[in-house]
């Protein structure tokens, strides 16, 4: 009887698992942009308006030649902006991905891409934290 109850659990387990991966969020399913090291990881504290918070990720271009599009969908900036150089932010759903520190852009805004597609050359621009060409990538969820 514990055997039966036991694996009538595991079933449903097993089955809330497959569902909740089959309906998870595409977030979970985005590419690197670059081939490289995480330079610098996530790292936000309790407060968040203490200083040293770092809201993203910073990755080495490593053996690539160009920045990649993480996720497939529609470039709502193309520009620079002050400190971080040139920068695109792309829109996924309820989630836009922002990779800043990039050189020459090769998309413009309103632009539809696909996740790997080529977004940018080498830089970095702005006010950049490593000598070597990197992409700082910040996620976000809300318009």
């Amino acid at each position: 009887m514990f055997a039966s109850r036991a694996t009538r659990l595991l079933a449903a387990l097993a089955a809330a698992v497959v569902g909740a991966l089959a309906v998870c969020s595409p977030a979970w399913a985005w590419a690197w942009p670059a081939d490289g090291p995480v330079l610098r990881g996530f790292s936000v504290s309790g407060d968040e308006y203490a200083a040293g918070q770092h809201r993203g990720i910073d990755i080495g271009l490593g053996t690539a030649a160009t920045f990649r599009s993480p996720v497939s969908g529609t470039v709502t900036f193309a520009g620079s902006v002050p400190a971080n150089g040139l920068t695109v932010t792309v829109a996924a759903g309820e989630y836009k991905a922002t990779l800043t520190h990039l050189g020459q852009l090769h998309v413009r805004r309103g632009q539809t891409v696909s996740e790997g597609d080529v977004l940018a050359e080498p830089g970095p621009t702005g006010e950049p934290e490593y000598a070597v060409p990197y992409v700082h990538l910040g996620i976000r969820v809300g318009s």
